[in-house]
């Protein structure tokens, strides 16, 4: 359905401009930059070495590595290095996309991937448009138009989490952005409001308890807040209820460097980007005393313990959860002395699965027995 809807979307009318000049809100890596520019591309634990081939032309080694890229999160890098090389593999790679998957072919169809590649077209519009030719700029906005078009339709066929935020931030973005477009964004808004009041629970945490998965949830509102306010309209109430409700929960679980403790699949988060989120929600509340997402936080000077103390997450929830219970970590300053080994899938499925057992995190372990078990489709199941 979504390549049929993808494919009547590539109908529609197209948009000719913006209605306000994009601003980037998302910083990538000048490193992954630079290796993106130097022909290494590592996306969903795969690393495909290929110097001066374009993205599109590269051998897909995994489903999750070619989805990743149709993500387009990669322009957040090539525009944090935006030298000419950078700028011309940014602007041939999605002008490529437009050629090949414009109407409907390829991965790239689905409304989470769409959410994401909508915010980022929009977001490094500047790098992507400078110096082209008129024929290039038509086609890019009526790409952007058709995207929206498919995500005013198909955002409700995302998974609810993450992919349902994203697919929504991208439809208001897109919204707010194109001319002609505003009419989706009323409806976007109230749409994404009642996900934050489903999703969200009332201390501010996720039935996943992942706590990057959390911070990437929040990012999204910010930016969703922000647009609107840029444009004279207000958030939904429930919207900004879950943004002053996650910020005292994301600070419970900053260790003393910076960085997030690694649990149920999450890591650090990218670098700067819990500050960054923090600091645009303007909100200076922290976390009451208590549990944080079923975390429990104890801290001293430049010494934090962050510890898994609540059951772990349950059906649908669990699909990237870890059997994890009462692991700890522990900071000292900027140096990580005790750590759990985190999420491995960046280095494929098999690390994926090792990662999830308990063996790969500080606690007590007996006989090598994880404290939840895998079930079917990945989900964990608690021992009796």
């Amino acid at each position: 359905m979504n390549r049929l809807h993808a494919r009547i979307a590539s109908f529609s009318r197209p948009a000719t401009a913006f209605s306000t000049t994009p601003e980037p809100r998302t910083i990538g890596s000048f490193a992954r930059g630079r290796q993106i520019t130097g022909g290494n591309f590592l996306f969903a634990g795969f690393l495909v070495e290929a110097p001066d081939t374009a993205i599109w032309d590269l051998p897909m080694p995994d489903e999750g590595f070619e989805t990743e890229i149709h993500g387009f999160t990669w322009l957040d890098d090539l525009a944090a290095v935006g030298d000419h090389h950078a700028t011309k593999r940014a602007q041939d790679w999605t002008h490529a996309w437009i050629a090949k998957n414009g109407r409907g072919a390829g991965p790239g169809w689905t409304p989470d991937l769409t959410g994401r590649r909508l915010i980022r077209w929009i977001n490094h519009a500047i790098l992507l448009l400078n110096g082209q030719e008129r024929e290039v700029s038509e086609a890019y906005f009526r790409s952007l138009a058709a995207q929206t078009i498919f995500l005013s339709r198909r955002w409700k066929a995302a998974s609810p989490g993450l992919p349902r935020f994203e697919a929504l931030t991208g439809l208001i973005y897109a919204g707010l952005a194109l001319d002609g477009m505003d009419a989706h964004v009323g409806h976007a808004t109230r749409a994404l409001a009642q996900e934050c009041s489903r999703e969200i629970d009332a201390d501010g945490g996720l039935s996943t308890r992942n706590p990057e998965e959390l911070l990437e949830v929040f990012t999204l509102l910010n930016w969703a807040a922000a647009a609107l306010q840029d444009m004279g309209q207000s958030p939904g109430v429930a919207h900004i209820a879950a943004i002053e409700a996650v910020a005292p929960v994301l600070r419970a679980l900053r260790h003393a460097d910076g960085g997030l403790a690694r649990f149920h699949g999450g890591g650090r988060g990218l670098e700067g980007r819990l500050d960054r989120s923090l600091a645009s929600s303007g909100v200076k509340a922290v976390s009451n005393e208590g549990l944080a997402m079923g975390y429990a936080r104890i801290s001293h000077g430049r010494t934090s313990v962050i510890a898994d103390a609540a059951r772990p997450p349950r059906a649908e929830a669990s699909a990237n959860g870890h059997a994890s219970t009462l692991a700890f970590e522990l900071t000292s300053g900027r140096r990580p002395v005790i750590v759990n080994c985190g999420s491995g899938a960046t280095f494929g499925k098999s690390w994926r699965r090792a990662g999830r057992a308990t063996p790969s995190h500080s606690t007590l372990g007996l006989e090598g027995l994880s404290s939840s078990r895998l079930g079917t489709a990945g989900k964990l199941i608690e021992r009796a």
